[in-house]
């Protein structure tokens, strides 16, 4: 038994190199004898290396799906902030004005006190109403305090200047902190007492301007007819 296994593995042997050395297609030619060999070598107790098994083709990794860029959302555009309107700063503005709540104050004590005395009420005149701011005004930047501007002159040559036309005039002025005050500062001074309570008078311009040394400057400017 030993001589034949001997001269079978040198068979085997023989058959393994005249197979390596022939053709590619003498190789292939020969597999089904090396096969059937293999078979009866198994049967005679022997042992033979088992065919390996083809690697497995590895699987083709999936291409990801390209991640879409996000689309930007579009960045509102802010609503334009009106500007605030400025008050009125310029000098014809401040003289054209409304008559203001002070100045309607100090008319009313005017005619509080026409009215204790029997006499008819003044009415506010907004030709004398800017005459009026004009002096207080002019007071305020020039830094003086007399019925004699250095810019209009007297009471008189300021409603000429201005068109203003009258049988009777006058003119009081005052400064103080506050309306009361200034009303009782006039009514306390016999020329300009006398200016408020004139029979002779109709008409009359109150104007208040703040500023000043005092607060608020005030001139009242008179007619009649």
């Amino acid at each position: 038994m030993r001589k034949i296994r001997s001269a079978l593995v040198v068979a085997l042997t023989t058959v393994v190199l005249g197979t390596s050395m022939l053709p590619a297609h003498a190789a292939t030619y020969n597999y089904s004898n090396w096969t059937t060999l293999s078979q009866q070598l198994a049967a005679w107790g022997f042992k033979t290396a088992p065919t390996p098994a083809p690697a497995p083709a590895p699987a083709p990794k999936p291409t990801p799906a390209p991640t879409p860029a996000p689309t930007p959302a579009p960045t509102p555009t802010p609503a334009p902030t009106p500007a605030p309107t400025p008050a009125p700063t310029s000098d014809s503005a401040l003289l054209s004005a409304p008559v203001t709540a002070e100045e309607q104050q100090m008319l009313t004590l005017v005619n509080n006190e026409r009215a204790a005395n029997k006499l008819s009420p003044l009415q506010m005149d907004t030709r004398l109403v800017k005459i009026a701011r004009m002096k207080s005004l002019d007071m305020i930047k020039n830094n003086y305090f007399s019925h004699q501007s250095p810019t209009y002159g007297s009471p008189f040559d300021l409603l000429k200047s201005q068109g203003v036309t009258y049988r009777s005039a006058g003119e009081n002025i005052a400064g103080a902190g506050t309306v009361d005050r200034a009303h009782t500062l006039l009514m306390n001074s016999p020329g300009h007492r006398a200016n408020i309570l004139s029979s002779g008078f109709s008409k009359v311009g109150i104007g208040i301007i703040k500023g000043g040394p005092y607060g608020l400057m005030i001139s009242q400017e008179f007619i009649g007819f």
